[in-house]
């Protein structure tokens, strides 16, 4: 079964609140989130991506390239919006550094009845995905947020998924959380600003990603487009018993 998000009003919430009644139902999956960047990346890795159950579109370019007329959605949304809406989760955090995770992993004890079971970092502390496969069941482990970077992390997602367990990649915000709790102003989501805010904090990073990244991904629109709405070169099916959607459009 494939879903792509987002679809309609307050995407972020109302996604947040299905994968959270998802889990209280013992029902995980494999998410995933695009952007122009990752799609790019993704792409030219040839990652299957009609193997997630949820593949969600974040970054305005990225919708308008394959004219996908919704809101955006992303991990910085959807995952506080989560924690705040279930109790009691076994979490694994993989990917960046040890001393974030731990920092994250504070942070989520802290603020919520979370307990954070499992960290693994993304450099040698990471194991291969069979070993982390055992480890995160022998934890009871029921979120999985990894932050390895596309398309590592993909990967990795794919070869994770377990029944009754939610794995999601995360983008950048592993290292935003543990940062800084007020990483995008108030205004960055409402004027549609938060890669400008990322770039200013992150110039050496993310300079590439928003010039000669963009460039690439305007030229290769129609291959971003066959890829992304087909999810991977495989066109969008329907999808237990109703029809999976980008952009509003029913598949094709």
């Amino acid at each position: 079964m494939v879903t792509v998000v987002p679809v309609p009003v307050e995407p972020a919430e109302r996604f947040a609140q299905m994968l959270a009644d998802n889990l209280a139902a013992g029902v995980g999956g494999t998410l995933t989130w695009l952007n122009h960047y990752t799609a790019l990346q993704t792409m030219q890795a040839e990652v299957p991506l009609d193997c997630f159950d949820y593949v969600g579109l974040d970054g305005i370019l990225l919708c308008r390239l394959v004219q996908a007329e919704c809101e955006r959605t992303s991990a910085d949304l959807v995952m506080p919006a989560l924690l705040a809406r279930t109790s009691g989760l076994r979490i694994a955090l993989i990917g960046s550094t040890e001393e974030t995770l731990r920092t994250v992993a504070a942070a989520i004890e802290e603020q919520s009845d979370h307990r954070v079971v499992l960290i693994r970092d993304g450099y040698e502390g990471l194991p291969e995905p069979a070993v982390l496969r055992r480890q995160l069941r022998a934890a009871r482990a029921q979120l999985v947020i990894v932050g390895l970077g596309a398309p590592r992390q993909d990967f990795y997602v794919l070869s994770l998924a377990m029944s009754g367990m939610l794995i999601s990649t995360c983008g950048g915000w592993l290292d935003q959380y543990a940062g800084d709790g007020d990483y995008y102003p108030a205004w960055a989501y409402p004027l549609r600003l938060n890669w400008l805010v990322r770039l200013v904090r992150e110039p050496r990073r993310l300079w590439r990603r928003y010039s000669i990244d963009v460039v690439r991904a305007l030229r290769m629109r129609r291959a971003l487009t066959e890829f992304v709405t087909g999810l991977g070169g495989e066109p969008l099916r329907a999808a237990g018993g109703a029809s999976a959607r980008v952009a509003g459009r029913p598949a094709a």
